[in-house]
């Protein structure tokens, strides 16, 4: 009887664990945290890196230029803006940020992947009515030209060591 009766529970014990009867759950009020994404995938709100390189700094994929000149380039896309600030957050070392509702700017920014020496950028991410804008500008000081006297740099400037104009006539 007493064999009958242990034969009869190793195979409930069996059955269960075939089942999954016996496996640790969640107690049915917790809410499990969502599974990382894959490493092929991007989280929710980042940005793919794209193509275009505006000094330095690749534009998100998703951003067309719109236009670009030797010191600045402007795109745009249908992305929310926050998620291009975080973008750029995450590629620049700033010496400024400043945010507002419609826009964030980035001062004196330096791409973290740009080869020494980096160029200074500015960098402007817009709330536009059905898109979000972003404007990089080179605002890089050109190197001052060597064995040059401080007065010779401020005559090539048009100006005198006081900051007046040379030639008052011809203002720039």
């Amino acid at each position: 009887m007493k064999h009958a009766l242990l034969c009869a529970s190793a195979a409930l014990v069996l059955l269960a664990a075939c089942r999954g009867e016996g496996e640790h759950r969640a107690p049915a009020g917790a809410s499990s945290a969502a599974p990382p994404p894959r490493p092929d995938q991007l989280a929710p709100g980042e940005l793919a890196e794209g193509t275009v390189d505006a000094f330095g700094l690749k534009l998100p994929r998703a951003m067309t230029v719109t236009a670009q000149f030797p010191d600045a380039f402007f795109a745009r896309g249908s992305l929310r803006a926050e998620d291009v600030a975080t973008y750029v957050k995450e590629r620049v070392v700033s010496a400024r940020v400043e945010s507002a509702a419609p826009k964030t700017v980035f001062h004196g920014a330096t791409a973290k992947s740009a080869p020494a020496p980096a160029r200074v950028l500015d960098i402007e991410i817009l709330v536009r009515d059905d898109h979000t804008e972003i404007v990089v500008r080179d605002v890089t000081r050109p190197p001052a030209k060597d064995g040059m006297t401080e007065e010779e740099r401020w005559r090539e400037l048009g100006l005198t060591p006081q900051g007046q104009p040379l030639d008052p006539t011809k203002l720039e």
